[in-house]
């Protein structure tokens, strides 16, 4: 008698492989709801968070529409906010590893990390907790510019989806910047290293792209330099010209940056 093919199994085995996985989704977002909620508590908790972002904003601001020498918006006189996202990613470079300097090393400093490796919470949840809540606190700096691009639509007749797509960029940068910080800050007990380290990290990767640095490298390995650099990526997302694959390199940069920091972790914890 031929044997009968085991569907019922099979079957059987696919719901229980989905209760699983939506049983353990369902734990992490429990887990990063307690986490993140304690992470960005820290942010806002102090006058220090809104000084930041008070600082933030009004010096993007001021170097948009004033400038330096003859860039600014009203000695260009057009409804473009092409400007405004060239001065992001030097914002970013200063403000991103004034953020993610504390992030691991005062949990260190304080001897505090040793007590959170030892709760019940895996490491990639801790990493995914410091990242989410940084992110979420660069968000809202970027979300208190929302009278620019509204200042510009008053006064002209933008490109919304230049605009748009600007902003994603930016958050695409935020979030590259800030796992950069992440894996240097878990590597360094004292914050300035790790605010020194972070801005070198983030100057080196994004100059990366610009052209006297990879006319250095000659045509084949400066295709390479300028593919690995942040800045072209970054400039792709400026004009709206982006592409899958400059969204997919951001978001594996990121994914990379994160998983180191967990490797880190994983090593200091044994």
């Amino acid at each position: 008698m031929q044997k009968i093919f085991p569907f019922h199994k099979i079957v059987n085995n696919l719901i229980q492989g989905i209760q699983t996985f939506l049983s353990k989704l369902n734990e992490l977002r429990k887990h990063l709801k307690i986490l993140v909620k304690k992470e960005l508590f820290a942010f806002i908790n102090t006058p220090i968070g809104y000084i930041f972002t008070a600082f933030f904003v009004l010096l993007l601001n001021f170097l948009f529409f004033f400038g330096l020498g003859d860039n600014s918006f009203w000695d260009l006189k057009t409804a473009s906010m092409e400007h405004f996202f060239l001065w992001i990613p030097i914002l970013f470079t200063i403000f991103i590893p004034a953020i993610t300097m504390r992030l691991w090393s005062e949990e260190e400093r304080n001897g505090t990390l040793e007590i959170l490796l030892t709760l019940p919470f895996e490491n990639y949840e801790l990493v995914l907790a410091k990242f989410i809540a940084a992110f979420l606190f660069i968000s809202l700096a970027l979300l208190a510019t929302f009278l620019t691009p509204l200042t510009v639509i008053i006064l002209g007749s933008p490109d919304m989806g230049l605009i748009l797509s600007g902003y994603m960029g930016s958050l695409l940068l935020a979030a590259s910047y800030i796992s950069i910080g992440l894996v240097i800050s878990a590597l360094s007990r004292d914050q300035i290293t790790a605010y020194i380290l972070t801005l070198l990290a983030c100057i080196l990767l994004y100059l990366m792209g610009y052209q006297p640095i990879l006319q250095f490298f000659g045509y084949d390995l400066g295709e390479i330099v300028s593919y690995l650099s942040l800045s072209s990526h970054f400039e792709s997302f400026r004009i709206g010209v982006w592409t899958l694959r400059d969204f997919a390199y951001l978001i594996s940069f990121v994914v990379l940056f994160l998983i180191l920091n967990v490797m880190i972790l994983r090593t200091q914890k044994s």
